[in-house]
């Protein structure tokens, strides 16, 4: 076995590159899967994109999509938000999870065990996890509707649906699900008030907690994990207060559990801010003892932007207080941007330690879907591991359970993102630069024969003579641009789009998709948007101009300039300076290395932001071109 240590903020883990046990090991180990996911958002996949997020999850770890050859797995956690809309989940919202859940061929619904996301929360006045008790339904409640029927769990549940526990040999889980159903500031309140929003900061009960901390202590005897939606604070990727803006919107505590609710009755409703009262029982303990409490937290709940994201100096497995905390996030592709993923964890009988690996259920980079390989890493148990007895195979849904209709929830469109090819980039990095027109019209035109890229047509235009075409299914992979070290920067060109979209259209892109990257010009959300990654404030600056829906399919001269010396960002629309925003940094961000794309994102195996519409006289310069300069180039075909 080869092995090498690395050190991943306060937590050091074995990463590992040896081979599964084969068929001839004399002394095989009888292991355990357990398979972590959060976040399908079924509703925003399907309506976003037309991706059946859930249903595609399952279908690859069983091993029956063309792109997946399937992993093993004996139970799966799964730590919530199923749901994806700002408002309370509907019947419709059921129906579509479940039917999702029933293409389950060689699992039983009841090897998956759930618990509440915020987005899974009613309003307050519906009962306190209606939605969730009657879809997810830990305790096999509602089995005609969840499918799920309690007497057919390989491992029973003891409990209620807010806190429940199971124990799979000499592991202990305890679940414990959000409560976002609870009053305002908390939870989304009364249906009076028709409050949306996914109220991101969690919270639980104090019945909840101090249920937890019993266990805790009742078990030290187990291997103990915990399951909630959230992870503690400053804990694994962008759980520190205020961190969690480049995923999610609203309160800086938006990324970690929160709060504690000590009455829930909005007529008398309590609540702790920033409790840290499982933050606060952990360092206790192993002041105490000098070890860790339990073995693991795993929480879902942020959308890291791919397995090595380490927003706010910290990685998706963080080690503190003696705990191993993982971040499983996300199945879903469109609600939030995320490179989706999941966790598999592997428990052999006997071994002190779990190995735990990322599955990517979409391209992430240069990586396909499978095992990412650099984030596999083993981590220590309290307690040597006590094999529970094998799974006894059953029909995958109970004789109780009802058919239920498909959910009639309709796409509003397809997919957008597209398969890249390995074609070489159009250009040298060195022919991209200070070109007042790339001229990549005859670049294309000299490149097409044979190309396996599906790059955008040559077409005709009066003004222009040739242009190119993109019908929202190709793009023009430009190449590798190094620009670390500028200080300044400017993109230039005339596009026309096809049509009013209806979704975000990249016009020139340095940044892929989801992720902190460099730059991107678009429109998006009915706006000309010029972004720029500011390494001096970490966030994203953005220039947005909204331009009359009736000029849209009219060709426009657009310039996006980045100027360190007037601190800004600039948005040009024909000339004229139409937008800006403030900017903080010495350089441009290249952390990343993305491409120079023309009509769609930079990612290298899928892209999307598909542009419809034509583009001529594309160009990029080191320098900040003056306003006099922009309107030059804007006069030049008038």
């Amino acid at each position: 076995m080869h092995a090498t240590f690395s050190f991943v903020g306060t937590c050091a883990l074995l990463t590992i590159g040896c081979p599964a046990l084969s068929p001839q090991d004399p002394n095989p180990r009888r292991e355990f899967r357990v398979w972590a996911v959060s976040c399908a958002h079924v509703t925003s996949d399907l309506m976003r994109g037309n991706r059946r997020s859930l249903a595609r999850a399952i279908l690859q770890s069983e091993g029956v999509t063309d792109d997946s050859d399937g992993f093993a797995w004996d139970i799966c956690v799964d730590a919530g938000d199923l749901a994806g809309s700002v408002w309370p989940p509907d019947e419709r919202a059921g129906r579509e999870v479940r039917t999702q859940y029933d293409v389950l061929t060689r699992h039983r619904r009841e090897q998956i065990y759930n618990v509440q996301g915020n987005h899974d929360a009613p309003y307050y006045d519906d009962g306190p996890g209606s939605w969730f008790r009657q879809w997810l339904d830990p305790l096999g409640e509602h089995t005609a509707k969840s499918g799920v029927d309690a007497a057919r769990r390989p491992f029973p549940v003891e409990g209620t649906w807010e806190r429940y526990s199971f124990r799979a040999g000499n592991v202990l889980f305890l679940m414990l699900s959000d409560r976002n159903d609870a009053p305002v500031p908390v939870g989304r309140g009364p249906s009076v008030q028709r409050r949306m929003g996914g109220f991101p900061a969690g919270a639980v009960t104090r019945e909840t907690f101090d249920w937890w901390r019993e266990a805790v202590l009742a078990n030290q005897d187990l291997i103990l994990v915990t399951v909630h939606h959230h992870t503690l604070r400053d804990t694994t990727t962008a759980s520190g207060r205020g961190e969690g803006g480049t995923h999610h919107p609203g309160s800086e505590s938006a990324s970690y559990l929160c709060y504690v609710i000590e009455n829930d009755d909005p007529d008398d409703f309590r609540f702790t801010t920033d409790a840290h009262v499982f933050e606060d029982f952990l360092a206790g303990f192993e002041d105490r003892h000098g070890r860790g409490a339990i073995d693991m937290w795993i929480a879902g709940h942020t959308h890291v932007k791919g397995p090595d994201d380490r927003t706010g100096g910290k990685s998706i497995t963080e080690t503190r207080w003696g705990v191993h905390f993982l971040q499983v996030a996300a199945l879903t592709q469109y609600h939030g941007g995320a490179a989706p993923m999941s966790r598999v964890l592997t428990f052999a009988d006997g071994a002190d330690e779990v190995e735990a690996r990322v599955w990517l259920h979409e391209p992430y980079r240069t990586s396909a879907v499978g095992f990412f390989a650099p984030s596999t890493c083993r981590l220590s148990l309290r307690h040597p591991f006590d094999a529970p007895a094998p799974i006894e195979p059953m029909p995958t849904l109970s004789e109780r359970a009802a058919m239920v209709e498909p959910s009639g929830l309709v796409p509003n469109r397809a997919s957008e993102f597209r398969s890249a090819s390995t074609s070489e980039p159009l250009c040298s990095s060195e022919e991209l630069v200070g070109r007042e027109d790339l001229d990549l019209v005859e670049r294309v035109a000299r490149g097409q024969s044979g190309a396996s890229d599906a790059r955008p047509a040559i077409g005709s235009d009066d003004r222009f003579g040739r242009v190119l075409r993109f019908d929202g299914t190709n793009r023009l992979r430009l190449g590798p641009l190094a620009v670390n070290d500028w200080t300044d920067l400017t993109v230039t060109a005339w596009v026309r789009l096809d049509a009013e979209p209806g979704r975000a259209m990249r016009i020139i892109s340095k940044d892929r998709i989801s992720e902190p990257g460099c730059f991107a010009l678009r429109y998006f959300n009915d706006q000309w948007e010029w972004r720029v990654w500011d390494l001096g404030a970490e966030r994203w600056r953005r220039a947005s101009w909204a331009p009359a829906p009736e000029a849209l399919e009219d060709w426009i001269h657009l310039a996006a300039v980045v100027d360190s010396e007037s601190k800004s960002i600039l948005l040009y629309a024909d000339g004229h300076q139409v937008a800006r925003a403030d900017w903080s940094g010495s350089t441009l961000d290249d952390r990343d290395g993305a491409d120079l794309v023309i009509g769609a994102d930079s990612a290298e195996l899928r892209f999307g932001q598909t542009l419809c519409g034509s583009i001529a006289r594309v160009s990029v310069d080191s320098k900040a071109l003056a306003a006099g300069e922009i309107a030059r180039l804007a006069a030049q075909a008038r």
